[in-house]
């Protein structure tokens, strides 16, 4: 360790008469020793915050995604687990609702604080591995123009997985780095809760084990500390694992499910181009730089094994779930990290891109604060419409950008879905309208129903989609039935169930956009065959 008066250290205190970092003499490592540059956390709270804000500024903008709906019913059945997820986001929806309230803001201010701490550990990790306050600014501004602002933008499991991964990286980093193995203790913490979330996180967890291991590094691994942080995340996670042995591993059912349905060749073929889009296209140079970095330039060999676990993850989520291709996303914190690093060294003119060699001659390359200005404003013009509610619905209709992030145009349409079905109930006599049950196809039409019903005197719905199905059956056992979705070829299917299926309705959104719910047919099925207690299990479906 170095003392304060070394010359190391006073480099790290000393800036020139513009603020800037002082000059050396030829390149230097990114890592070296295990003393850090002080942490810019000023810039980089300024740039979480104003993130952060513009997050809460769009987050009303159109409406509730599917997800969010059905959360919030989830959050009146808290259990242990879901079929879908663990508890933790379930929770945070329960929380919010209890010290927020309903709105549709309120709901995605835990998550927008997520992100604004997913950016502040974007910029310590960078600061971890050896960037100096330049770096550590680039890399929260790269971070916040990726996968990481759509994430934040609802009140999904996205966000907090995101954040789990980048805290998890920043502890390995500094394992890495000062050597020191209690620190274990603090990751088998972090991994723990983060397995309350989303179960994701035992992919990095095993990537870095296989990255570690390829790097030459075993001997971080083999010590008590990495048993006892095992033991902690498992007894964390214990409650979870018990929910789901005692009812029937439903959420590897529904994930082998999931791969049945979504995988194949193209999916596959197509999940290289989207880690472009997850990752930013217009930081795709700095990521990059930031792997060859990892990979080739001797300064960052300690932290070579993040590279491998990248290259690991890549090839097995492309390969058996290309489905999921933001499984991946949360990795590219670190990537961009040493890229900012790579890329403050090429603006001070102390190396080339790609290289770890200096330049041919020594010269400054644009330093203004100008360029980050630019650097922003390019981002901001290409990824906002995509990752948050930029245009308005009306244009959403008219521009594809479901193809992209189809989360966009799934907030929109659900009132009018409610409408509709509200319409139909209303047209059934009194009588009738006391047994009568409203069944849905998806989680995401039952939520909205839930949600909005009651302001159209609507009783609860119904589905056998993933959880729902374990908060039937219907009640009461015989009635009619108003069933949403199923296809608009569906009254074979339901005339097993109905002696009478007739077609009553088709939802149609006011602006016109193609959603999975444009279209939908509402049915009101009479003359029901069976009670619904002896054929609920017929309508379970996980996936």
């Amino acid at each position: 360790m170095q003392d304060r008066g070394s010359p190391r250290r006073a480099a790290g205190r000393l800036r020139s008469s513009d603020g800037s970092d002082p000059p050396r003499e030829g390149p230097e490592p990114a890592v070296s020793g295990t003393w850090l540059e002080p942490f810019a956390w000023r810039h980089v709270a300024l740039i979480a915050s104003l993130a952060t804000a513009l997050l809460l500024a769009f987050a009303s903008r159109n409406g509730y995604h599917r997800d969010e709906l059905y959360f919030i019913e989830a959050s009146r059945h808290l259990a242990w687990g879901y079929v879908d997820q663990p508890p933790g986001s379930i929770v945070m929806i329960g929380l919010s609702r209890t010290l927020l309230g309903d709105s549709l803001l309120a709901l995605r201010v835990f998550p927008a604080f997520a992100f604004f701490a997913t950016i502040v550990t974007t910029g310590l990790i960078a600061r971890e591995m050896g960037g100096r306050r330049l770096a550590q600014v680039f890399a929260a501004l790269t971070a916040v123009f990726t996968f990481f602002l759509a994430a934040g933008h609802i009140a999904t499991t996205a966000a907090y997985d995101v954040l789990a991964w980048t805290i998890v990286s920043l502890l390995v980093l500094r394992i890495l780095r000062t050597g020191r193995v209690r620190l274990w203790l603090w990751v088998g913490l972090a991994v723990g809760v983060a397995l309350l979330f989303k179960e994701t996180i035992l992919l990095l967890v095993v990537a870095l084990i296989i990255g570690l291991l390829s790097n030459g590094q075993s001997r971080v691994l083999w010590n008590r500390w990495v048993l006892v942080a095992a033991l902690i995340a498992m007894a964390i996670w214990s409650p979870v694992i018990l929910w789901q042995a005692r009812h029937g591993w439903a959420t590897v059912e529904m994930s082998g499910n999931l791969r049945s349905e979504h995988s194949g060749l193209q999916v596959s073929l197509g999940f290289p181009v989207v880690q472009l889009l997850l990752a930013g296209v217009w930081s795709a140079s700095i990521w990059l730089a930031g792997l060859w970095a990892l990979l080739r330039d001797p300064g960052f060999r300690a932290y070579r094994s993040f590279a491998f676990a990248y290259v690991v993850l890549f090839v097995a989520i492309g390969l058996f779930m290309g489905d999921r291709p933001y499984y991946l996303g949360p990795l590219y914190a670190v990537l961009l990290s040493a890229g900012a690093i790579v890329t403050a060294e090429v603006v001070a003119g102390r190396r080339r891109f790609f290289s770890a060699r200096p330049p041919r001659r020594r010269r400054l390359i644009w330093r203004s604060p100008l360029a980050a200005v630019v650097f922003v404003v390019v981002c901001a013009v290409v990824a906002l419409p995509l990752a948050l509610p930029v245009l308005p619905p009306r244009l959403l209709a008219r521009v594809p950008l479901q193809r992209v992030n189809d989360v966009l145009v799934e907030e929109v349409g659900w009132p009018e879905l409610v409408t509709t079905v509200a319409h139909v109930y209303r047209s059934l006599p009194p009588a009738e309208r006391r047994t009568t049950v409203i069944l849905t196809d998806n989680y995401g039409q039952a939520g909205a129903i839930d949600r909005f019903g009651p302001a159209e005197g609507l009783p609860r719905a119904y589905s056998g989609h993933n959880s729902y199905w374990w908060w039937g059956p219907p009640s009461p056992a015989l009635g009619t039935a108003i069933v949403v979705g199923f296809g608009s070829d569906a009254a074979p299917y339901l005339s097993r169930y109905f002696r009478s299926v007739t077609r009553a309705a088709t939802v149609h959104n006011r602006y016109g956009v193609e959603n999975q719910e444009q279209g939908c047919v509402v049915w009101l099925c009479r003359g029901q065959i069976r009670p619904w207690p002896q054929v609920w299990r017929q309508f379970r479906v996980y996936h």
